[in-house]
């Protein structure tokens, strides 16, 4: 049996393992989340001057309940971190699987994601590169993810982290707004969707003085894998009285929705109202959607829009909190 690497949603304390990896600089400072499990289980900071991409390990004195041995992982330096250096974190872990029987069983966290700069996918790709390539067999590594957001997107991304292509998905999103507030606010929105692997078309962002606006509007509706459109009093005024590019535009999505499947997650539905009914068109009323309330600055549904667009299966997005990649 080959050595494997799964990801598991939550903390890399969560679960027992016979050996604990936590990330460190190559100047020995830690995350304030590593400073409060030092001080909890008592273990020693690690020392200053260690390489990017050294590994030093240790007995677990006294968390032996835990684990047997601890390692910290210089995986930034000066706020910064490579792949490589990731790659070879998990080539040196592999590589203590061999020395040392008894280890079968290796948590980490997402190393060089956070203060490192690297996006969580490379960062899984490397450590499963350099961690198989070395790793005795029956081995497993386990990357604990904290947050759930990025978990599901991890799990969209799989393909790419073993290394295949995977074709980016595009999404257009539809508004319309003359108040500063609610402009930067699908801004933001579009700017969470980027951060989140999702390549997010927005007038704001794509549009150029001297386009031909019907036709652009008309050719990222075709181009678009998923269409979010973000409604509000305004939107459903001009939706439902086809008035100004709203208008056309509603024609034109009217039309596509009309050729699609019954069950098809193509359009998703924001309302930004604090009543549903008064910021939905009358042509998009029968389409559950999220509720984004100007007076709510949690962006919950955030999430949950991810998961959507990303087609997450049902049992996937609720149930399952790990996966072997």
């Amino acid at each position: 049996m080959s050595a494997t690497v799964k990801l598991r949603l939550g903390n890399l304390f969560d679960g027992p393992s016979d050996l604990i990896v936590l990330p460190c600089s190559t100047g020995g400072t830690v995350t304030g989340f590593v400073a409060r499990s030092l001080a909890h289980y008592s273990i020693p900071h690690p020392r200053t001057g260690m390489r990017l991409g050294e590994v030093e390990v240790m007995p677990f004195e006294g968390g032996e309940s835990i684990a047997q041995y601890v390692a910290f992982a210089a995986s930034v330096e000066e706020m910064s971190s490579s792949a490589m250096a990731i790659e070879s974190i998990g080539r040196a872990l592999g590589e203590f699987s061999c020395e040392q029987r008894s280890v079968r069983a290796i948590a980490a966290p997402l190393l060089g994601a956070g203060a490192g700069g690297i996006q969580s996918e490379k960062v899984v790709a490397a450590l499963k590169e350099g961690f198989s390539s070395t790793a005795e067999e029956g081995t497993s590594l386990t990357i604990s993810v904290l947050h759930e957001d990025v978990f599901d997107r991890l799990k969209g991304n799989r393909e790419v982290i073993r290394g295949k292509q995977k074709t980016q998905l595009r999404v257009f999103i539809s508004h319309t707004s003359s108040a500063e507030a609610s402009v930067e606010w699908v801004k933001q929105l579009a700017l969470s969707l980027i951060d989140q692997g999702i390549q997010a078309r927005l007038d704001k962002f794509h549009l150029r003085r001297g386009m031909d606006l019907p036709q652009w509007m008309c050719n990222e509706l075709s181009m678009a894998d998923k269409v979010i459109i973000v409604c509000d009093e305004n939107y459903k005024q001009k939706a439902d009285g086809r008035l100004g590019g709203v208008g056309w535009e509603t024609m034109v999505i009217q039309g596509d929705i009309a050729n699609l499947p019954p069950d098809s997650t193509k359009y998703q539905i924001i309302v930004r109202a604090e009543n549903v009914i008064e910021g939905l068109p009358n042509y998009l009323k029968t389409r559950y959607a999220f509720h984004a309330r100007p007076s709510d600055q949690s962006q919950s549904f955030r999430q949950e829009l991810v998961r959507e667009l990303l087609d997450l299966p049902l049992d996937e997005r609720l149930e399952s909190k790990e996966f072997v990649l």
